[in-house]
């Protein structure tokens, strides 16, 4: 189990605080207070990234131009191929979980690389889609337990833990994590 009251009350700015057996899905927490640079606008060709706001107040940068306001657990969506990034400008800190996939997660900061690496696959997110079709297909977030535990983390919303043993932990303020494994990834956890 681990606490993330605790790691928050710890004034860490990055730390790996988990990562699957195979390497390819990892949770990354964030601590980025007002002025600080906070991770700038960028994709991923391959991967994704999606964070969870423990604490604090994010703006989140969309297709280089469009900003949303994110606070306490709410989540929010890097996937494939979608320009995004994370700042605050709130005077107090946020504090972030970013659940990352694959282990090769590569980013691409400069707008400008888009033509010269030929990346053909960029959407620049214009609308987010409604609350109910958003979802990865890399990672499944739900309120509901999975009837299959074996690739899934809980995270206690109210008591800011997480669990790698969530079929015994089973509560309403759960955030069940399942790392989909549709890839040619080798099993996790």
């Amino acid at each position: 189990m681990i606490d993330l009251k605790e790691l928050m009350k710890a004034d860490i700015k990055f730390k790996k605080i988990w990562e699957s057996s195979c390497k390819n899905h990892r949770i990354l927490y964030f601590q980025v207070n007002n002025g600080d640079e906070g991770i700038e606008a960028h994709f991923h060709p391959f991967g994704e990234d999606h964070a969870l706001i423990l604490e604090g107040e994010l703006t989140y940068n969309i297709s280089f131009e469009e900003q949303i306001i994110a606070v306490k657990n709410n989540l929010v969506f890097g996937w494939s191929n979608y320009v995004h990034g994370y700042c605050n400008f709130s005077e107090r800190p946020l504090h972030i979980l970013v659940f990352a996939t694959p282990e090769n997660n590569l980013s691409v900061y400069d707008q400008r690389e888009q033509k010269s690496k030929n990346y053909s696959n960029i959407r620049l997110l214009k609308k987010l889609p409604p609350k109910e079709k958003i979802f990865s297909n890399r990672i499944i977030f739900s309120s509901t337990p999975p009837k299959d535990f074996s690739n899934c983390l809980a995270i206690n919303l109210k008591y800011q833990t997480i669990d790698s043993n969530p079929n015994i932990v089973k509560s309403n303020d759960n955030l069940y994590i399942t790392f989909n494994l549709i890839s040619s990834y080798s099993k996790i956890l």
